[in-house]
């Protein structure tokens, strides 16, 4: 795959990815440190209580029951995955290209 297409799927990835992303971590946050609840934890004991008024949508959008939550969860998982090993063959084309452009006229490059 050439680069500039991995870029352009990375870049499209990344942009449908974040909005599913910013969900997992906004409910996971606002479970966690209560920030629209009226006392209690998000986990006690291993079970999750909704004890505020949010805390429902917050449970269900965060760890949602189910098959296709299941689903939804391994694909948001294996999508963060893959973006990070793109990024990464992404970061090392552009390092290699830019030691190649940024060697001095006279070096020759050992060859």
């Amino acid at each position: 795959m050439k680069g500039i297409h991995l870029n352009k799927l990375h870049r499209y990835v990344g942009i449908t990815l974040a909005p599913f992303l910013i969900i997992q971590t906004l409910s996971g946050l606002f479970l966690k440190f209560g920030l629209f609840r009226r006392g209690g934890h998000a986990a006690e004991g291993g079970a999750v209580s909704a004890t505020g008024f949010f805390d429902p949508i917050l449970v269900k959008a965060h760890f949602g029951q189910g098959f296709v939550n299941d689903i939804y969860h391994i694909i948001l998982g294996l999508a963060i995955a893959w973006m990070a090993v793109s990024g990464w063959i992404l970061f090392l084309r552009i390092r290699r290209v830019q030691r190649r452009t940024s060697r001095p006229a006279g070096s020759g490059g050992g060859k």
